[in-house]
């Protein structure tokens, strides 16, 4: 599944059967490369990060989370929610600081949340390839 597919698909609390609100974008961690949360925007109370264990399925018009589920997200993914913010159209660069393209969209399974690909300006990176994210570019493994 890919990043671009979610955007803008609603979360809906799975207790309440209400929208908690959209999606705006992903959090990633590098090692292991998977998504750590949601990016909500549109909320209805609570936070704007929804982690990825209360995350209950993912499906075609909308995303089922479980109640109170943006409640206490961590300091640690808080931090790296920062980096991610805005993923699409940030610089890829190579280990050794070589500009590979840009980043298009994120391919991931939707079911553990393992980031299996990264979809470039000049073609698909293996997603176990992702070093790093900071807020200047995207760091991979040299091919």
């Amino acid at each position: 599944m890919l990043l671009s597919e979610i955007m803008d698909r609603p979360v809906m609390d799975t207790d309440a059967a209400q929208s908690i609100g959209k999606v705006e974008g992903l959090v990633i961690t590098a090692r292991p490369p998977r998504i750590a949360a949601l990016r909500l925007k549109k909320t209805n109370g609570g936070g704007t990060l929804l982690t990825w264990q209360d995350v209950h399925a993912i499906g075609p018009d909308a995303i089922m989370a479980r109640a109170n589920a943006r409640e206490g997200t961590t300091e640690d993914i808080a931090e790296r929610a920062a980096a991610c913010r805005s993923l699409p159209g940030r610089r890829i660069l190579s280990e050794r600081g070589t500009e590979i393209g840009l980043l298009q969209d994120i391919d991931f399974d939707p079911e553990s949340g393992k980031v299996l690909g990264l979809l470039t300006s000049s073609g698909t990176l293996p997603g176990q390839g992702l070093l790093g994210i900071g807020s200047y570019a995207v760091v991979v493994q040299e091919a």
